[in-house]
Order: C-alpha cells, then structure tokens, then sequence
C-alpha cells in the first residue's frame, strides 16, 4: 500500500499504514453528546421531520381533489405517491434515528473474534461476548469494512440496537438473538490495497452510490411524468406543473449521468495525504450534508484553503477528527476526490 507524502516541496512515495487513523464513536460519553456524531442525529432528525411535512402536503393536496372536479385517478395517484414517500422517511427514520432517550446512553465496543463474523447476503451476523448474535443488514461495502477492521459499536441494551462502524457517521438498526443467521458463511478479511482505483471498500461502495442514484433518477421520472398528469387533468395548476415536471425531469437525467459516472473505479492509482487544519467545527446542512473549510499544504509548500461544502458527514467528520485530507492522486487547486483508504468515504473537496 502507497501514498505520496508531502513534505516541504518534495514529493514521496511511502506506505499506507494498515489502519489508516478514521472517526471511531466515543464510549466515554452519550451518544447525543459526541462531537459531531450529536450534530448529525439533531440535524438529520430536524430533515426527516421536515419531509415527512412535505408528504403531508400531497397528501392534502390528493385529498382537495376530491372536491374539485379533478377526477378520482388524479387523487388517488396522488395519495399514493404521498404515501410512499411517508412510508420511506418512516423506514429511513426507523432504521438511521436512534429514540431520544438513546441519545443518553454510551455506545459499547464490541471486538469481533476470529470466528465471530459470519454472512447470509447481506445479513451480518456478528457473536457478542456473551454468546449470543447480532444480526444486521450491510451493503458489500460496509460488510467489507467490518471483515477488515472486527469491530462494531452498539446503542442501547435490549434486543433491538443499533450498531455503529468505524469511520463512518450513519447508525444502523439490528437485533440480537440466540443464533447466526440461517445459512450464513464466515466473512474472510478483504484484501487490501494503497490505490483508490483497486481498494474494494471503495469500490464496493462507488457501486452502492451508484445504485442508489439510479433509485432517485427513476423516481425523478415518476415524479416528472406524475406533475404531466396533474397539468392534463388539473389546467388550473398548469402554471406550476410544467416547471416541476421539467425541473424533475432534468434532475433525472442529471442524476442518471452520475449514476453511470459512480459505476467506474476511481482513476486514482495513489493517495496523497496532506495534513489538515480546520477553521472551524464540522457544520450539518440540510438534507444530510456537512461542511467543513479550513488550510492545508501542497507539496511545493504553498498553504492553501480547502472546502467541502456539500460532503457525507462520515468524510468531514474523518477529517476534522484525525487532522488528515486523503487526495486521490495528485492534488492540485480546484476541485479533487477525496476519501479516506479502506472506508467507505468519499468526497470532493476544493482546494485553493
């Protein structure tokens, strides 16, 4: 494993450590007290409640329909799509947002044994000190990152926790039982790899994005095709339908486009690590998404700004935590992929 290291205005190729130093969540305090980590389940809260609001709306809207001579295909299409966007932020708040009363307990690391890491497609089971099993569902890269590093950390003492990864911001809900999951293999440990384009963690993880994106441009679509259905049968609201329509409609291709983009590796055959300073803490935006600004060094010795405006949460948390901004190749003023090796972690960040 190699990395270019900057060191005054000479250039290096070093190795990679084996365990690249990533945000590990705190057993020393509550949860909804660690730095960051607290910020994120305030701010993702605040988000999930806001847009299950905007399902409200549709609802009522669907709901107005009735009584307006628009037809009952146009309304009953209508609280069904407010619906299903209900039931999914319910599923993401079940599954991502721990209950409030969690915020005040500690999370408990957990070192998995040898032994102790067993799969069933996604299904993670991982043995517990006290013989019995967690269970948890994990895309491949977060299943990799678990293989790779053997430890987890868990929220709360009964039989449903949630289960915390290293290097990474978002929880997950799991439960625990008596037994394995039906059928499962053990978990060999990855392969690693110094170079973004072969690490598996990242590739498994660009594919997830990738799939994800392709998710949001198809309900894009619907949702192009569904305000094409309102102006048809509801011309009064044709002065806001064909701007939506058009707007989802291109968000769609935009988002496909990426989609396609995420499925190639990274082009990248080394990391630079450059050493960074922060100016501040990390900030939660809306929809998820975290800023952080703050100096750092090029390899000719020039201190320059660097900015993540719009990045995951788990990638401005690693960075402001460990005090390193990993570059996928040769970093230079404007924009530039970054990640951190072995998690799944990217970014873009820009510099100068």
């Amino acid at each position: 494993m190699t990395r270019v290291d900057t060191v005054g205005a000479s250039v290096q190729i070093v190795p990679v450590p084996e365990r690249v130093p990533a945000f590990e969540l705190d057993p020393a305090m509550p949860s909804g007290a660690l730095p960051i980590f607290g910020e994120y389940l305030d701010r993702i809260g605040r988000d999930l409640a806001n847009q299950r609001l905007l399902a409200w709306f549709f609802l009522v809207f669907g709901v107005a329909q009735f009584f307006t001579g628009a037809g009952v295909a146009l309304a009953v299409g209508t609280i069904a799509l407010a619906g299903s966007v209900e039931a999914w932020w319910l599923y993401r708040a079940y599954f991502s947002v721990p209950e409030t009363r969690l915020k005040r307990e500690a999370f408990r690391r957990v070192d998995i044994a040898a032994d102790g890491l067993v799969a069933a497609g996604r299904t993670v089971g991982v043995r517990l000190p006290d013989g019995r099993w967690l269970r948890v569902r994990l895309d491949e890269a977060h299943r990799l990152l678990v293989a790779g590093h053997r430890r987890v950390w868990l929220l709360g003492r009964g039989p449903k926790v949630f289960v915390g990864l290293s290097g990474v911001v978002r929880l997950r809900r799991a439960r625990i039982g008596d037994a394995p999951p039906a059928g499962a293999v053990a978990v060999p440990e990855p392969a690693g790899s110094g170079s973004p384009r072969l690490d598996p963690v990242l590739t498994a993880h660009r594919r997830q994005i990738a799939r994800e994106l392709r998710a949001t441009a198809a309900f894009l679509l619907v949702l192009a095709g569904f305000a094409g259905w309102v102006r048809l049968d509801f011309p009064v609201m044709g002065w806001v339908a064909w701007p939506f329509a058009a707007g989802a409609l291109l968000g769609a291709l935009v988002t496909a486009a990426r989609a396609v983009a995420y499925r190639r590796p990274l082009p990248a055959d080394h990391w630079t690590e450059l050493r960074a300073v922060p100016d501040g803490p990390v900030r939660m935006g809306r929809h998820g998404t975290a800023r952080l600004s703050g100096l750092t060094m090029l390899a000719d010795g020039r201190v320059i700004a660097f900015r993540l405006p719009k990045a995951d949460p788990s990638m401005a948390a690693n960075i402001a935590v460990t005090g390193r901004l990993w570059i996928a190749g040769v970093p230079r003023p404007g924009a530039a992929k970054t990640g951190v090796p072995g998690y799944p972690v990217l970014g873009t960040v820009w510099l100068g």
